[in-house]
């Protein structure tokens, strides 16, 4: 027993020395494995080498060593076996290749179920929450995160790691977005006198710490609890994560040039060790924010590579794809590129509706009560069970025994097969839920398009065209040819302006107002000159930045040019007033000293046709679609001007929210 002391203290001497110079290779591992001759010791040198030393330093020999306890050690004894099934899992998942993950490590737990090796299984199972997490499944990660728990508070205080599987449940709970879950099991670590004593894994806490503020959208605590982890890391992969969380900070707090610096410090780290989830997150954190840095071009190439690079991945993870998406569509909305961003913002919808939604949030805490529930009436059930076999063995009852096992296994069988329904019927609730709510969304947007093109054509109104090509051909025949060339060029500005802004869905006040120029002139074709307007812009209101729903305020001019001036044989007069009344809100005021509303309907009426206006049914059409769902809408107010009852014009007031662009 001495000598094996001796020879594992001088082995491990050597690890420790190799470890630190980082200059040894293959052959010098070798030529201290070929030195040990006990199993027992050789397994124990491969794990100690393996899992302290190489896991994320250098994931080849790592890889290496656990081939080589699987060929020297791991034949001849099953449990070591087990716990290299395992090392191979833990090995796949860092690599990201979560298939063969899954695969080593069910293989692992079933060698500890099978040597009721607790300690193993248990082990594995730990790195197998892991990857369900990364896969979106976070039912089946609650589910064995309890049995951990479970597992680890019925050890002993000296070798649970119970403290371990808290902190990994807070990533859990920060992924389904309960942050209050989150933040309470995370102070409760913080404020455990063992790990305060720990500094590598208090660090770890306080990073996790400043994740919940951060998402709590709390700037000042999550620094402080950052800044805190950043002092007290020691391992690299973890100050890369430090780094990676300040970068997402200052970000929030719109220090950009600090965010990059931090994202910039963590991307090295991450491509070091490998850790592809890392890259490609970090990746897109740096692409939003060069985009907040209005360097589009550069945040361009950047997020189409991630994009290529995660098609290619088969292993890639679902929420880095949807990371991806988002920045995409965020990019082209600043380009103003609208068809690539409704691209790619519904393939961020596809895949988000495929992740944690409400319902399934809901399902998820319903699995919580019920696991509790269960556990209790399992605990109860076992204590009567316990009860039975007690009272058969006195009375050696062996049917009433059988009996009771029988009614178990019904019981049991049928308990399983009312779950089994129960499920698919949630599943098929959800499934139709789903699918209610896209041709909800579909039938919307093919609505507002539809709004959209008779706006259009409600200002395109074929009136108005061929009364402005009629009244520019009057010019030519009348050898005007200077001003039927002018109002020709007029014409065709303002029908080129109105189909390029009716694309875009937004236009800014001074473009509106040059529009609205270009159309009165060409209707004071019409007016044979007998009209007059004027503009009266807000200094704040005239601005580029300043932008308004495109297709708004001209049906309301053109309104009242032919219902209220059309028929007044002179002294025709119109204003358009815009003012910025608040940050957020434009009003403009279009008043005529028109007819008035009652006596233009008076002579539509004599004229016997019920006129109807197409421009402002359409309009109101379009306002009704623009408001649904916002809390600040478009306010339209109509006032008769009148004299001692004697209607003196029209008033029009329109509140517009200013878009966000």
């Amino acid at each position: 027993m001495q000598k094996r002391t001796y020879t594992l203290l001088f082995v491990f001497i050597t690890v420790f020395s190799f470890v630190q110079s980082q200059k040894a290779q293959l052959d010098s591992i070798n030529r201290v494995l070929e030195n040990i001759k006990v199993d027992s010791i050789l397994h124990k040198t491969l794990y100690k080498i393996a899992t302290k030393s190489y896991r994320y330093q250098n994931p080849e020999i790592h890889l290496y060593l656990i081939k080589k306890g699987l060929e020297t050690v791991a034949q001849s004894n099953e449990k070591y076996k087990g716990v290299w099934l395992g090392e191979y899992g833990k090995y796949y998942q860092i690599k990201g290749n979560m298939d063969s993950s899954n695969n080593y490590l069910n293989k692992a737990i079933k060698i500890g179920k099978k040597l009721n090796d607790k300690k193993q299984e248990y082990a594995s199972k730990s790195a197998l929450v892991t990857n369900y997490e990364s896969t979106a499944d976070y039912v089946n990660a609650i589910k064995t995160y309890n049995e951990i728990l479970e597992y680890e508070n019925s050890l002993p205080e000296e070798k649970s790691e119970v403290n371990i599987t808290k902190f990994n449940m807070v990533g859990l709970y920060l992924a389904i977005q309960d942050f209050d879950k989150a933040e309470e099991l995370s102070l409760e670590l913080f404020n455990n006198p063992k790990i305060k004593n720990d500094k590598t894994f208090l660090s770890e806490v306080c990073f996790m710490l400043a994740g919940v503020y951060l998402y709590k959208d709390d700037n000042i605590k999550a620094l402080n609890y950052a800044k805190q982890a950043e002092e007290l890391a020691e391992n690299k992969y973890m100050k890369g994560m430090v780094y990676d969380v300040l970068g997402s900070i200052y970000t929030k707090a719109g220090k950009l040039k600090l965010s990059y610096s931090y994202y910039k410090k963590a991307l090295p780290i991450f491509e070091e060790f490998g850790d592809k989830a890392r890259i490609s997150a970090t990746q897109t954190n740096i692409s939003n924010t060069l985009i907040n840095l209005k360097d589009y071009n550069k945040a361009e190439e950047l997020l189409l590579k991630i994009e290529q690079d995660l098609l290619k991945d088969k292993n890639a993870f679902a929420l880095n794809i949807k990371g991806n998406y988002n920045a995409l569509l965020k990019l082209y909305e600043k380009k103003g590129d609208y068809k690539k961003a409704l691209y790619y913002s519904e393939k961020e919808k596809f895949l988000r509706d495929s992740l944690i939604g409400e319902e399934r949030q809901k399902a998820i805490a319903d699995f919580e009560v019920a696991y509790e529930t269960e556990k209790k009436e399992r605990e109860k059930n076992i204590a009567q069970q316990q009860l039975k076999i007690s009272q058969l063995e006195i009375a050696k009852n062996k049917n009433l025994l059988y009996s009771t096992l029988i009614i178990l296994g019904l019981l049991l069988t049928a308990g399983l097969f009312y779950y089994s329904k129960f499920k698919a019927k949630k599943k098929a609730e959800l499934i139709t839920l789903e699918l209610n709510e896209t041709q909800k969304r579909l039938a919307l947007e093919k609505q507002y398009k539809d709004s959209e093109l008779k706006a259009l054509k409600a200002q395109m109104n074929p009136h108005f065209i061929f009364n402005a090509l009629n009244s520019i051909q009057d010019y030519i025949v009348l050898n005007q040819k200077n001003l039927a060339s002018d109002y020709l060029g007029k014409f065709a500005d303002l029908i080129r302006n109105y189909l390029h802004f009716s694309d875009t869905g937004f236009i800014s006040i001074p473009e509106e107002v040059h529009n609205l120029k270009l159309y009165l002139e060409l209707e004071k074709l019409r007016f044979e000159e007998a009209l007059t307007y004027n503009f009266s812009i807000d200094t704040n209101a005239n601005s580029e930045a300043v932008k308004i729903p495109t297709m708004l305020i001209q049906p309301y001019v053109e309104n009242a040019l032919k219902h209220g001036l059309l028929h007044k044989k002179d002294n025709r007069a119109l204003s358009i007033t815009i003012t910025k009344t608040s940050e957020k809100v434009i009003e403009c005021v279009i008043e005529d000293n028109g007819i008035g509303r009652e006596k233009s309907k008076a002579i539509n009426t004599k004229r016997q046709q019920q006129h109807k206006s197409f421009a402002l049914k359409a309009t109101t059409e379009r306002l009704d679609l623009l408001n649904y769902g916002k809390e600040r809408k478009i306010g339209v107010a109509i006032i008769d001007l009148k004299d001692n009852d004697i209607a003196k014009g029209t008033k029009v007031i329109l509140n517009i929210p200013i878009l966000s662009r």
